[in-house]
């Protein structure tokens, strides 16, 4: 069996520092202490290539020197406020002492300062851990009202709990929650923490609670707060509301606003015109754009755009038309002359409303120019352009995209990151990778900071990369690397993509690496969605053995937490695959697990037995049942029983589960149906078999037992299996009048397969073709035939196993 997991790997795990089992909300979340250095090797050693002839000096002087990457830094902090987390669970088998209050007061600081300098977002795993330390530093008998925390310590960690998550936010709420409750319970509370709460709460679907809290706040505080202090409280609750499409209580918060003093801006004007040109509605939509703006400033570039996109999907040209031509009717009269979002906007109209081409376009831009020339601030640029280019890109439409980067090249303006980020957003778009991998180049070594928006492109181009038919290693490997040293976390769906694609290409040392990276900052929810790739991995039958293996060997190191569940469809596959010491190995690494409730139960030893009913391997089986006789958490009963059972007679040890059924019957539960079945399976291969088969048998008449097919058949082909061929011929022709039921073809075929010579077989052969001519062609005509272990033929169909 080939594996990727050589020393050589393992000793690069231990060399980046291995993973600390810590709990937080699994018991088993991984951290890692330190973010390990990564991808020394250049690119094209480690993807696989057809093996190339040199010489010695030739090789020597060939070899790429290993590119020198930026370590990346960890999130200090975290790893003493997940120990904390992880301490307070009860009943973890390996809890500890939580650190001391200062220590915790220390890590805080170092953890939501790092935030802050790298703007980074707090997940949600990260948001509950911090979470339990506050209220543990709060309510701490020997810390009193959280003291050693700073105000200054609060209000960091506030503000970094505005910053959206990729998962739930649920822990953000009530973190936020119980930072403002600690500041009043100071008595220090500022105008700009019941801000932030508001913002929280409002992001986060509690747009209700804001709305309650900025009312509640206004009556007490009516005519205290100055009018930037009211709007700065009112517009997120308004967003939030609108977020959560609460028409009702919108419009009626937005009348308190306006009550409270908050003027028709262009903001509030933008949010109002948006959210009913979103919903479609042509009466509102119009109602609320039409209304005079304060001072008449002209709308948002955002706002333009959204109600021109309004007015395409509703029929609505004829108004959209009016309300460009006012456009251009102030710009042109100098109205709005500097307002150069104003100008850009019309650029915009002019393309999507009245399909204007390149000439028209340019000879717009140079009449932008000419009324702004003592106004530099307010002439056309690159970003002009890259609002032009935006539109072709929504458009779906990367050829007027292109002809829009050709124009701004003859307009001589330079291209910035955003021009080639919107480059790379519509190629990608197109599936034009090469033209894609391209623009990425040409950002590559521009020195700016990208916005979450850029990251998610960067993000789609890897995994679109990883998509391809025949995906360009290099190419991953080289987009990676650039966000790596950038100190960016990949998105879950990313890293899956950059895993699956390179476990086919059995690059399982890259594998290590992104997994290595990245998955220690995830939050479980995040770790859970590439585990859950790994898991579907590893139950794909398209995929060799071998890279199943290496799947699962690095699920396992990396992600400890995988449920039980997900380790029983795996071992269930392997046993598919016909590999019993393979599913043997993960039935004893679910067993070495130190979470109990990641440990094999009753109905896991089951399957596992039952697994060894289809896939015969005596020594899995004794590592197993050896397992289980040490196992203290399992009180073995029929079931057990019944699949210990199975798996000796599979593995053609009769005697033993003969001795498991003196068990059973011993038991106070008593054997069931499926019981009997397996034993009389058992006789079948036992050399005195039919006469204990006739012993229950008839015990099983006198008691009056209701028999089922299955049982009932199992007795036919004991019958048959010691060649009691007359006997098993007349229970096969009353099968119908004594179970209701006649036989079914693979009845027939299981029937053939277990006659004891060749004779008999062709005897059967003759007469099943006059008693059951049906039948027989149906299993003939489904079943191929085939040799068994003695040299006598018999039908490839499958008798399950059932405990």
């Amino acid at each position: 069996m080939r594996s990727q997991l050589t020393r050589h790997v393992l000793r690069r795990l231990l060399a980046s520092d291995a993973h600390i089992p810590l709990t937080c909300l699994h018991p088993t979340f991984v951290l890692s202490r330190s973010r390990p250095t990564f991808r020394v090797y250049p690119v094209g050693s480690r993807v696989a290539r057809t093996v190339q002839k040199r010489t010695f000096i030739k090789e020597f002087f060939a070899q790429k020197s290993p590119r020198a990457l930026k370590q990346l830094e960890t999130e200090p902090g975290y790893a003493i406020l997940l120990r904390f987390h992880a301490s307070e669970n009860i009943g973890t088998q390996n809890s500890r002492r939580p650190p001391a209050p200062d220590e915790l007061v220390q890590a805080w600081r170092e953890f939501f300062a790092y935030k802050t300098k790298h703007g980074r977002a707090v997940n949600s795993t990260q948001a509950l851990s911090a979470h339990r330390v506050l209220l543990h530093l709060s309510t701490s008998p020997a810390n009193p009202r959280g003291a050693h925390l700073s105000e200054d310590d609060l209000r960091t960690a506030r503000e970094c709990m505005l910053k959206p998550p990729r998962d739930y936010f649920l822990h953000h709420v009530d973190f936020s929650r119980e930072i403002y409750n600690e500041l009043k319970r100071r008595g220090v509370l500022q105008s700009s923490d019941f801000n932030a709460l508001l913002t929280a709460l409002s992001q986060y679907g509690k747009a209700l609670e804001a709305r309650d809290r900025v009312l509640k706040y206004y009556q007490t505080t009516q005519d205290k707060e100055p009018f930037d202090t009211r709007f700065r409280q009112f517009m997120p609750v308004i967003r939030g509301l609108a977020k959560e499409d609460r028409e009702t209580e919108f419009l009626a918060l937005i009348s308190k606003a306006r009550e409270a003093g908050v003027e028709y801006d262009p903001t509030l004007h933008g949010i109002m015109t948006t959210y009913f040109a979103k919903k479609n509605d042509i009466r509102q939509a119009k109602l609320w754009f039409n209304n005079q703006i304060k001072r008449d400033l002209p709308p948002e570039p955002t706002t333009y755009y959204e109600i021109l996109q309004f007015s395409l999907r509703n029929g609505q040209e004829k108004w959209a038309m009016e309300i460009y031509q006012n456009l251009i009717s102030k710009l042109e009269s100098g109205e709005w002359q500097n307002s150069k979002p104003s100008w850009d906007a019309s650029f915009q109209w002019a393309v999507l409303l009245l399909g204007k081409g390149m000439d028209h376009i340019e000879h717009m831009i140079k009449v932008a120019y000419e009324h702004n020339q003592d106004n530099p601030n307010s002439q056309p640029n690159i970003e002009t352009m890259n609002s032009l280019i935006k539109i072709a890109t929504d458009k779906n439409d990367p050829y007027m995209a292109e002809r829009f980067i050709a124009l701004s090249k003859k307009l001589g303006f330079e291209p910035n990151y955003k021009t080639y980020m919107l480059q790379l957003e519509y190629r990608i778009r197109a599936n034009d990778l090469d033209g894609a991998f391209v623009a990425y180049q040409a950002l590559e070594d521009l020195d700016v900071t990208m916005e979450d928006q850029e990251l998610a492109t960067l993000n789609s181009l890897i995994r679109a990369l990883c998509a391809a038919p025949n995906p360009v290693y290099e190419r991953v490997l080289d987009v990676t690397s650039y966000l790596e040293q950038r100190l960016v976390t990949l998105e879950p769906e990313t890293v899956m993509s950059i895993c699956m694609a390179f476990l086919k290409n059995d690059e399982t040392y890259e594998v290590i690496d992104t997994l290595s990276l990245h998955t220690a900052y995830y939050s479980v929810v995040e770790r859970a969605m590439v585990q859950d790739a790994f898991v579907k991995y590893c139950l794909d039958k398209n995929n060799s053995t071998a890279r199943v293996w290496d799947a699962y060997s690095l699920l396992r190191q990396f992600f400890p937490e995988t449920p039980l569940e997900s380790r029983v469809k795996i071992m269930d596959a392997l046993f598919d695959r016909r590999r019993a010491d393979m599913a043997a190995h993960t039935f004893g690494h679910m067993r070495a697990i130190g979470n109990p409730r990641l440990r094999p139960t009753l109905e896991t030893y089951v399957r596992f037995f039952e697994g060894i009913g289809k896939c015969p391997d005596e020594d899995s089986m004794r590592t197993v049942h050896n397992m289980l006789k040490m196992d203290t958490t399992i009180q073995p009963n029929t079931l057990l029983f019944n699949a210990l059972m199975i798996a000796h007679v599979a593995c053609e040890l009769p005697y033993r589960s003969l001795d498991i059924w003196k068990e059973i019957t011993a038991s106070p539960e008593g054997p069931s149906y499926a019981s009997l079945e397996i034993v009389l399976r058992a006789y079948e291969i036992t050399p005195d078999g039919d006469a204990l088969a006739d012993e229950l048998w008839e015990k099983m008449k006198r008691m009056e037992i209701d028999i089922p097919k299955h049982v009932y058949f199992a007795y036919v082909v004991t019958m048959a299996a010691h060649g009691h061929f007359t006997q098993a011929k007349t229970l096969l022709e009353d099968m119908e009048n004594a179970v209701g039921q006649p036989p079914h073809p693979f009845d027939l075929g299981h029937f053939y397969n277990a006659l004891p010579s060749r004779e008999l077989k062709e005897e059967f052969d003759t007469w099943v073709n006059e008693e059951y001519p049906k039948a027989w062609r149906a299993l003939r005509a489904k079943y191929s035939k085939t040799s068994g272990k003695d040299g006598q033929p018999g039908y490839k169909v499958r008798r399950p196993w059932k405990a």
